[in-house]
This record gives C-alpha cells, structure tokens and sequence, in this order.
C-alpha cells in the first residue's frame, strides 16, 4: 500500500490580504472608489492598506515608502442598489467596493494591509492603450450660447477632467495649438459619442474636432507606427461579400478567417488599422439593413499603413444666415442629400447636405421665392423636399472631414466648417491638396 501525505486545505482567508482593482470611481462625499474582487485575505473598514502599482517587480517593492490609506467604508451591490456591508468586514472571494483607497490607484493596481502585506502584486490583464484622440472646445459657431447653459471652455474642461475620475479608460490634455480646447483620449467613436451625448444632455455647448490616431515610432527602426485591430462580424450570408468589399479595400484590412453556420450567419475575422475603422459602424450597419454585430478588440501597433480611404465626400455649405426656406431647398435637393429642412436655421460655413458629386459646393439656402403678380401652373406647382438625413454624434464623428467639425449644443447637432470664411476656406483646399498629391507620389 503506497502512503503518501495530504497536503493540508488551502485556506485564502488565512492568507495575507490581497485584491487587485478593477474598477475606480470617485464620490463627492466618500472620496476616492476602488472595486474588485478579493484574492485572499480579509479586510474590515479602518484598516490600513498599501497601494503596489501594477507591473512592479517583487524585489523593488519597499513597504516602507508604499502609499497608505485607512478604508472608511466597505459596500456591496444588492441589484442595482450600492449598499455598506454588515459586518463590515469582507473575506476572500467577495466582490466589493472600498472607500477611502489612495487617490492615484489605478486599474490593475494592488491593495494590500500594511501590517501583514504580500510580496508581489497580483497578476492583471494588460489594459488595453487608448486608439484615438479628439479635440473638444467650448461653442465658436455664430449660434452659440442660445440654447446651452455651460458654454464656456474652463467650464468644458473642468467636465471632462472630472470624467476621468470615473471612467479610467479616458485620459484628457490641454491642447498644444489651442489653449481653449482640450485633448480626450479614447478607445473608439462609440466611447466619445457616449461621452459628448452625456454632456450635451447636461447642458453643454461643444465644438468637436475630427478624431485623429494615435501614432508611436518604433524605437529600434524610427518608423511611424499606428494601431491595428482585430475585428470580428457576424453577419447574414448574403451581406459578407458586402462587409469583406468595404473592409479590404480602402480601409486596408486583411481577411483572416471565414465560417458559415448552420442558422444562416457568417463570422468573419479581420485585422484592420484603427483608422480604417472611422465611420465603418454606420456604414456596414446600413449595407446589412442593421443585422451585422461588429465586435473590434486592439492588437498591436505596426507600421503605417499609408492612405487609408478614397475621395472625401463632398459637401454642400451655406453661404448666408437665416432660415432655410422651402423654395430653396427643393432646388439644392436635386443637388444631393440635404441635413436640414425648411425652417431650420442655417449661417455661412454650416453644412447642409451632402454633394452628389466629389467636392464642396456653396449654396443660399435662405433665399424665398420672389413675389409677383403673374399666375401660371408652372409657378404654381407644388414643391416637394425629401425628408433630411439625420446623424447621431458618433456618426458624425467617423464622418466628418478633416476640414469640419461638429456642433454640439442640448438642442441641435451640426456639421459645419472648421473656418466659416468661404475665401479661407479655398486657400486652405489648395494647400490640403498639394499636401496629398505630395503624400501620394511618396
């Protein structure tokens, strides 16, 4: 009979405390939030914990200069309700909230108790670098401040700074080219559009800039590297043709993987340059009838991908204030897709349709039909204008130029020109355009 011993039962709540934090919040009243879930150990409110920062190496830490805080509060969630803990005393395996945490935790980072700390932080995911940046300001068109209540930019800024409290993902800056704006630092259209819609809910007035990517070099070779993501679809059969032609083309993606299964879907797999991934949402949504789920996740960055795209859309822009009256719009419909109807109110540089043929084109959308005493049936006739295109603001923001920029007020969402003079517009095309015909014999 061959004996061997047992090894005695593993017991975590003996062991020291530890948790790693997966969220972090703020509250007015109770400071500073960490939630997670406890590894090992036990914890009760008052005690003292130390913070190690994610990614240190266990013979670095000293527990002598760790930063240190007394937990004021333990709370858990019953629903959707957050309510304290009773007893206040939390064990291993508990998933809860932790009040009075040090005020430079971040994700991934480690708690531990000061009198019986552990060797090592705890082992986290990697968090995932942000993609994309965006400049917001407070409202420069000549409608501002008639339907806002915030609309100055300390106030614009204050509001987002005091976003990243919460949402540990956003990252924001003060922009180098203009005081007044700020950089928000993001991981897609869908998070700043959540972000924009929220303020302008709040009573907000914004200027949003076209997003850009977010580059690095490579420190062994000096090249430009940009974000490249792994983006997986489930569409309807008929529709892959569709989703493969519009990924693999101008957006520069690489098909990687393709299933059928038996309910009629499609999955397809692909690796695309964050860029190429600007305005596909409502695009792909829109070639699927909606039946497409896009899921996108960041892989890695690599070389610049070079022009991403074809010919930018052209526009069709107001060049006189007022409001846009039927007779007019009736005849720039024909011209193409119009965004405003009759009775909105249009100024000079705004936006107002899409052009149907490649570059932008100014139009008087206020201009009334003139008043005469002749009666005939063709002056007569009755004017019919199609019913206007509308945007939400993370469609906006993947379909804007590099030339626009969007107009967020509680009321209204316009696309309009980043200059609203129609002569330094024209200088600033030509420039723009001898940069491409440059970057494209490159």
């Amino acid at each position: 009979v061959q004996v061997s011993k047992l090894k005695g039962i593993h017991k975590p709540d003996e062991e020291p405390f530890a948790m790693a934090a997966t969220t972090v919040g703020y509250d007015n009243f109770l400071g500073r939030l960490c939630t997670g879930r406890i590894y090992s150990g036990t914890i009760e409110k008052n005690d003292t914990v130390s913070l190690i920062p994610r990614g240190v190496v266990a013979k670095d830490i000293n527990h002598q200069s760790l930063i240190t805080s007394n937990i004021t509060g333990i709370f858990v969630n019953r629903g959707v309700l957050r309510t304290d803990l009773e007893p206040a005393i939390a064990n291993a395996g508990d998933i809860v909230t932790l009040a009075g945490v040090p005020n430079n935790i971040a994700v991934g980072d480690t708690l531990t108790l000061k009198s019986n700390p552990i060797g090592q932080p705890l082992e986290t995911p990697p968090i995932n670098p942000p993609t994309l940046s965006i400049e917001i300001g407070a409202n420069t068109s000549p409608l501002s401040g008639k339907e806002g209540t915030f609309i100055a930019s300390s106030q614009v800024r204050q509001r987002l700074i005091s976003e990243t409290d919460n949402n540990v993902t956003l990252s924001v800056a003060k922009s180098e080219t203009d005081p007044e704006r700020s950089i928000v630092y993001a991981r897609g259209e869908l998070q700043l559009g959540i972000l924009i819609e929220q303020m302008r809910r709040e009573g907000y007035e914004l200027t949003v800039s076209p997003p850009k990517i977010i580059t690095t070099k490579c420190e062994s070779s000096g090249k430009e590297l940009e974000p490249y993501e792994e983006v997986t679809i489930d569409a309807d059969s008929e529709y892959s043709g569709t989703v493969i032609d519009s990924l693999t083309g101008g957006r520069k993606g690489l098909l990687l993987q393709m299933s059928d299964s038996s309910d009629g879907k499609t999955r397809l797999v692909f690796e695309v340059p964050s860029r190429g991934l600007l305005g596909f949402q409502s695009e792909i949504a829109t070639a699927t009838r909606g039946t497409a789920v896009v899921n996108h996740l960041f892989l890695e960055n690599r070389e610049y991908a070079g022009l991403i795209g074809g010919v930018e859309k052209g526009k069709i822009v107001s060049n006189d204030n007022g409001k846009a009256s039927l007779y007019s719009l009736a005849n720039i419909a024909k011209r193409g897709a119009l965004f405003v109807a009759a009775g909105d109110i249009v100024y000079s540089g705004m936006v107002i349709g899409e052009n149907s043929r490649p570059g932008d084109m100014e139009v008087n959308p206020v201009r009334a039909k003139e008043t005469t005493n002749i009666r005939t049936v063709n002056k007569e006739e009755k004017l019919y204008v199609p019913p206007p295109q509308k945007y939400s603001i993370e469609e906006l923001i993947g379909y804007m130029n590099d030339d626009e920029v969007v107009e967020v007020t509680p009321k209204s969402v316009r696309l309009r020109k980043a200059e609203l003079d129609s002569g330094a517009r024209e200088r600033a095309a030509r420039s723009r355009k001898k940069q491409m015909k440059a970057l494209q014999q490159k």
